[in-house]
């Protein structure tokens, strides 16, 4: 069986944008897909906007600082992130969730 894992990130408070963002001059979208990036984890950004997929992609010329990278770290609350699909009582929890969209 091939198992998969994702990494749901959908919210960064307003420190990634006020602070972290401005002294890099960039969105919030690109300091976490940044943050995404640094630690191996593989992003899949979805836009139908020509704009949006540039900013996508233009998360290259800068890096996090490690206290950036520590200040967005502590924003791991008890809710995991990582969730495997492998097994019909995670699906059924995941199916369960809600997302407040």
């Amino acid at each position: 069986m091939i198992k998969h894992q994702l990494e749901a990130v959908g919210f960064c408070p307003p420190f990634c944008q006020s602070l972290i963002g401005t002294k890099y001059g960039k969105s919030m979208a690109q300091v976490i897909t940044r943050w995404l990036v640094e630690r191996g984890i593989i992003v899949l950004a979805k836009s139908t906007k020509p704009e949006r997929m540039a900013e996508n992609l233009n998360v290259f010329d800068f890096a996090l600082s490690n206290e950036d990278k520590a200040e967005i770290a502590k924003l791991d609350g008890t809710f995991a992130t990582i969730v495997n699909h492998d097994t019909v009582d995670n699906l059924k929890r995941i199916s369960a969730w809600k997302m407040g969209v």
